[in-house]
């Protein structure tokens, strides 16, 4: 029984693997379309808060690191692609009411114009985060000044700043690249 185990974890880990380098080759053409294209999309990301922490992740197919969220499917509002996203990427699944419109940039980050909304979820202790670790590999709540020192993702970094401001009032570090 032991061994069936071991196989199926060595097969999970070789699967999961073979799907990273696929994000990773499917996100290097999608770069290579927006540089010639230079489309303008829209995306939602949903800043989780617990406090002064904040919900990060890592995407396998990125350096930078970013909050969940993506591109709407057809039809689909900002606060539906925002739960959506929550639940695919981190497992959360909060309910509409809880999440409030926050924060809109336009930015050419990745050679497109990206027109990015900003959801937020407060949450009162950091729930448990499950993650796929093909898509996402890494995901935690850190300190909005620590997140800050990170390489964020453009919108990101301005979506931080703009909260840590909101929040706290300013910081000496979110002017930090």
């Amino acid at each position: 029984m032991r061994a069936v185990t071991e196989a199926r974890t060595a097969a999970r880990q070789v699967a999961d693997a073979l799907t990273r380098v696929a994000y990773r080759g499917a996100y290097s053409l999608a770069m290579a379309y927006w540089f010639v294209r230079r489309p303008s999309i829209q995306g939602v990301f949903v800043g989780v808060w617990c406090g002064r922490r904040v919900l990060l992740l890592q995407n396998s197919y990125k350096r930078s690191f970013s909050m969940p969220g993506g591109g709407p499917h057809a039809g689909e509002s900002h606060v539906e692609t925002g739960l959506r996203e929550l639940r695919e990427e981190v497992g959360l699944t909060p309910s509409a009411s809880q999440l409030r419109a926050a924060f809109a940039v336009v930015d050419t980050w990745e050679y497109k114009r990206d027109h990015v909304f900003f959801l937020e979820l407060d949450v009162d202790t950091e729930p448990p985060l499950t993650i796929d670790r093909r898509e996402v590999v890494w995901a935690a709540f850190l300190d909005a000044d620590a997140a800050l020192q990170l390489p964020l993702s453009s919108p990101v970094r301005a979506y931080v700043a703009d909260a840590v401001r909101r929040r706290t009032g300013p910081s000496p570090r979110e002017a930090t690249p």
